[in-house]
């Protein structure tokens, strides 16, 4: 890409186009001066013509002569047997030429003749003396001239291109404040549609692209990290459930019990494979995955998980309230099973000695409360329990896991 100085290219074009137009006029006036001067010329040789032939009706030649000479007219009279008789003015008037015979002067100059009836025949003369010098000087004050407004253009242009590219100077100026960590400058034009407006548009739009780029790369680096925190948030309850079952397994010689431990932990297992397939679909989409609605009995999963959760605190009484029968629901299992496991290992850790569980249908909805005995939630974070994998006692616990 070429990159001349735009306020050089500015001040040339204007001082190019301006000396042409200067020089046109120029050229204008002098031809028009030349013009007038030629007319006035012909003018005065016309009225010299007239005087000659109204004095020649009224004097006889040498007398003619005389007089128009004391007129300020040069001529020259032929008289019918061929004499010729010259008269020069003593004060050269305006088309004159200087003083002598017409025969001996070498500027050019313009005659008519007037012949009377005798055969005398009367030349008159103006000499374009006047005419050249008037032009002459002219054409030097018009090169003068020419020479100093040139001059004077170059210096307004310069000024005029620093003005034109003023608000380029301030896009490189906000570019340098941008690239020192400004980004949130803006140059706004006040009209978008002239070319430094549109200049200006393009910039505060790549500015906009580049800073909707980097805030994608924070979320994305957000999101991983969030992916991080949440797989080792979610990870650690069925972690430390297998590890109970494992320490258990090793304690444990009865076979029933045996074999319900290793029940536990194709469960826990099985649930750490949902729990990372659902923090992939979570990390590529941010949102909840779809859920696989089947009818199923809450009461029977419930139980289910409150069966783990005595095994995993033998000292801790669990009462279950449900009506009688099954109570049947379309829910996710995988996504219920969670969601009871979160909610009673949080009490099982923060319970004093009991937990309970209710199960209730109003209104053909089903509701699963659970109550423990322990401190509760502190005042003023009751909102936050309901945050994504929080944790209120900072200690990186599994927290309700509510997505």
């Amino acid at each position: 890409m070429r990159t001349p100085s735009l306020r050089r290219r500015v001040t040339f074009s204007g001082v190019l186009v301006f000396a042409l137009l200067v020089v046109l006029l120029d050229i204008f006036v002098y031809l028009t001066l030349q013009r007038e001067l030629e007319s006035t010329l012909v003018e005065v040789l016309d009225s010299r013509v007239d005087l000659a032939r109204e004095l020649g009706a009224q004097l006889p030649p040498r007398e003619l002569v005389d007089r128009l000479t004391s007129l300020g007219v040069p001529v020259a009279l032929t008289t019918a047997d061929g004499a010729v008789i010259a008269g020069e003015p003593a004060v050269p008037r305006f088309g004159d030429g200087p003083p002598g015979p017409p025969s001996t002067l070498s500027v050019p100059r313009v005659s008519a003749s007037v012949e009377f009836e005798d055969g005398a025949v009367v030349e008159v003369f103006a000499s374009r003396a006047g005419v050249r010098s008037t032009l002459a000087r002219t054409a030097v004050l018009l090169a003068v001239g020419t020479a100093a407004a040139v001059i004077v253009a170059v210096l307004l242009f310069r000024r005029t291109a620093a003005l034109v590219v003023a608000p380029l100077d301030e896009m490189v100026a906000a570019a340098g404040r941008t690239a020192g960590g400004q980004t949130g400058e803006r140059l706004r034009p006040d009209d978008p549609d002239t070319e430094l407006g549109r200049l200006a548009t393009a910039y505060d739009t790549m500015l906009d692209t580049l800073e909707q780029a980097l805030e994608t790369a924070f979320a994305a680096e957000e999101r991983t990290r969030r992916f991080v925190d949440d797989a080792a948030h979610q990870m650690r309850t069925p972690i430390a459930t297998l590890r109970s079952c494992v320490e258990s397994l090793l304690r444990v010689t009865d076979p029933s019990t045996r074999d319900e431990l290793f029940g536990y932990i194709v469960q826990e297992t099985a649930r750490c494979q949902r729990l990372l397939d659902d923090l992939l679909a979570a990390a590529r989409l941010d949102q909840a995955p779809d859920l696989r609605l089947v009818l199923q009995d809450v009461t029977a999963l419930c139980l289910d998980e409150v069966d783990r959760a005595r095994n995993l605190a033998p000292t801790l009484t669990l009462q279950v309230s449900a009506p009688d029968g099954p109570v049947e629901a379309h829910v996710d299992h995988d996504a219920v099973r969670e969601v009871l496991a979160n909610l009673l290992d949080n009490a099982r850790r923060h319970a004093r000695g009991r937990v309970d569980v209710s199960i209730a249908v109003d209104d053909e909805v089903v509701s699963v409360r659970i109550l423990d005995d322990g401190p509760g939630v502190p005042d003023g974070t009751e909102e936050r329990v309901f945050e994504r994998f929080t944790s209120l006692d900072g200690r990186g616990g599994a927290g309700l896991g509510l997505p």
